[in-house]
């Protein structure tokens, strides 16, 4: 408080209306000022006061600050570390004790397998022994009389054909069998870093991790899960795993269907795309799949089992696909590449019931068409409208019923791509190749303090995945 109130708040009492001071203790003191401290007319006693109370609550509150320095100050990863290690280093020793100890045991097992084995052997050498000792006597029977028979040496013949077929059937041998386990499937490492934002969005992002992808076209994160989906220009599809390895996935057939006979229902921004080309990746919460979305067929991608399947989705009026956003848990949402809007919605998981609403009086004109929606946390549906005349573009945020809710313009611009995040907040590429932030809160659009020309998406708790290049994908925490 300067001087206990400023000059403004001066203000003399008129003789007939003396105004009495204010303070919760009750004074009858006549007040002369407004305090900074409280809403009220005070003495100048009680001003002081008050003032002095403000006064402890900065050193009160310079303490505070020097306990958040001190917290910040022992924020160290290294005991972490220490603990890691350790528990590697427990786990190794407890995998080894356990090798160790499988190994003596069937050390012993082979040992105890050998004698029974040695024991049953020789009975059975015992065995045939025997009988060829019998076969041998009888033989030399014969050959003492001389005069020897064909009825007289077939038994014979027999029964040593019998003995021979028996030996050399005969197995022995001690087996063990092992599975081939790599230990990097037993264990896992990854980084826990969380914190609750109150910062604002617009300071320089800090990368951590850039993982190379070679020709990135468009990708898709599994947000939470920490794992990705991207797709090159030569039509291969990756997946990146939790702990950042890459593969090449194997599309599953898609076969062709019958192109469209009206011209009309194909506009010429996608005459150009074939039946195997993907237009749309989304990540779909509910299922824990990644959606892939073809001109004439969707499916999904299961990351825990590699597995694809074809969702059954009947395209209305034979359209071809063009876009689709996932909200709320279950709504599905596809858009056609057909000139004027048509947007169907869907219940995840899909059956054979068919589209639950259908929208195709959205545009304002029958050349419109969308080129692009996604979705925030909020359940927000954008979508970015587009004309086959011009190129100014429609940037407008709807809810579950497509129900405009906003249209968002920039100055002297258009918007040529949009990214959620997380509730209320949309990063915008302009036709211009500016970035924006737009919060739905506010509704201000504020320069981005860094820019995203290939894409954008949420990753884990508190990181975000930036296409900073066709090859280079760069995460940082926000």
């Amino acid at each position: 408080m300067s001087n206990a109130a400023s000059q403004s708040d001066l203000r003399s009492s008129s003789p007939s209306t003396p105004t009495i001071c204010e303070n919760e203790v009750e004074c009858t003191k006549p007040a002369l000022v407004t305090c900074h401290h409280c809403p009220k007319r005070l003495c100048l006693k009680h001003v002081l006061e008050h003032n002095e109370i403000n006064i402890v609550r900065t050193y009160s509150l310079s303490d505070e600050i020097n306990c958040l320095t001190h917290l910040l100050s022992k924020l160290d990863c290294q005991q972490s570390v220490d603990n890691a290690r350790k528990h590697l280093d427990t786990w190794k020793e407890s995998i080894l004790v356990d090798i160790e100890n499988t190994y003596q045991h069937y050390s012993k097992e082979i040992d105890d397998l050998q004698t029974e084995l040695n024991q049953r052997v020789d009975i059975f050498k015992d065995s045939q022994k025997s009988k060829m000792s019998v076969l041998q006597t009888q033989l030399a029977a014969l050959q003492k009389v001389g005069e020897i028979s064909q009825h007289q040496l077939s038994p014979i013949e027999r029964d040593l054909s019998q003995l021979r077929q028996c030996l050399e059937s005969v197995r022995c041998q001690i087996c063990i069998e092992t599975t081939n386990v790599s230990c990097n499937d037993l264990i896992n490492a990854y980084n826990i870093f969380s914190y609750d934002r109150i910062l604002p969005n617009n300071t320089l992002m800090q990368s951590y991790r850039t993982v190379s992808v070679e020709n990135c076209k468009k990708f898709v994160s599994s947000k939470q899960y920490g794992s990705i989906l991207w797709l090159d220009n030569r039509r291969q599809l990756h997946y990146i795993d939790q702990k950042f390895h890459d593969q090449i996935l194997t599309l599953p057939p898609v076969m062709s269907n019958p192109p469209t006979t009206a011209s009309a229902l194909l506009p010429y921004h996608q005459t150009g795309i074939k039946d195997i080309d993907i237009v749309d990746l989304k990540w779909c919460s509910t299922g824990e799949v990644f959606l892939i979305l073809f001109q004439r067929h969707l499916f999904s991608f299961e990351p825990k089992t590699h597995k694809f399947t074809q969702l059954p989705i009947t395209r209305h009026k034979d359209y071809p696909f063009r876009c689709l956003s996932y909200i709320n848990d279950s709504l599905l949402y596809i858009s056609y590449c057909v000139f004027g809007i048509c947007i169907e919605l869907w219940k995840y998981p899909i059956n054979m019931n068919g589209a639950v609403r259908r929208w195709d009086r959205l545009a304002n004109d029958k050349t419109e068409w969308v080129s692009h929606m996604d979705a925030n946390n909020s359940s927000q549906l954008g979508l970015l409208i587009r004309t086959a005349s011009s190129v100014h573009t429609r940037f407008e945020i709807r809810d579950e019923n497509l129900t405009l809710l906003k249209q968002i313009q920039l100055n002297d611009d258009y918007v040529d791509l949009f990214y959620p995040f997380r509730l209320n907040q949309w990063f915008i590429k302009s036709s211009a190749g500016k970035y924006y932030s737009y919060s739905m809160e506010t509704s201000q659009c504020d320069p981005s303090s860094f820019e995203f020309p290939f894409g954008l998406q949420e990753f884990g708790i508190n990181s975000m995945i930036i296409g900073s290049g066709p090859n280079e994908l760069t995460l940082c925490d926000v």
